[in-house]
């Protein structure tokens, strides 16, 4: 995992976790002899309990979040909808420059410039194959999101959703 594209305290909290609490969990797990050990070597969405965690799964505890901190519940495809209207409006067009075909903020989304305007997303495929400079520009798209993010956080509330 590369932690330089995640703002500092959420790279330090991953750090941490993958430092000293799954370890901890990981060797529990082996005492007791439970059934999700062998995915928690290979996989961060996982337990102990049940091993990899679904999307589904994913999506409904992102809803109880999100339900629980006065904002409708959201599931990843309600959210994407959300961060993919925050970034169209607030960073897109930022003189974010890139010498590639597609624009960053949509390659870091997983749209190509074809899907975008299809108002459709699709995943990128494996990462493994993505050059070096897809990843600076993917860093420089991700701390755009945080350099607007902070400042987000020091104005006052929005009114309405799209406010942000």
């Amino acid at each position: 995992m590369d932690f330089r594209s995640v703002p500092p305290e959420l790279g330090r909290l991953l750090t941490e976790y993958l430092a000293i609490i799954r370890p901890l969990e990981i060797y529990f797990s082996s005492l007791f002899n439970c059934n999700g050990l062998n995915d928690l070597h290979e996989f961060l969405w996982a337990d102990y309990k049940k091993g990899i965690w679904s999307g589904e799964y994913i999506s409904d505890l992102l809803k109880m979040q999100t339900s629980k901190n006065d904002m409708p519940a959201l599931g990843f495809r309600d959210y994407r909808q959300v961060a993919t209207a925050f970034m169209e409006k607030h960073l897109k067009h930022e003189g974010l420059e890139w010498e590639g075909e597609e624009n960053i903020f949509d390659v870091q989304a997983g749209h190509s410039g074809a899907t975008v305007q299809k108002h459709y997303a699709v995943a990128v495929g494996d990462s493994r194959v993505v050059g070096r400079e897809i990843w600076h520009q993917h860093d420089l798209a991700s701390k755009a999101w945080y350099r607007f993010l902070l400042k987000k956080k020091t104005e006052p509330t929005p009114r309405g959703i799209f406010d942000l």
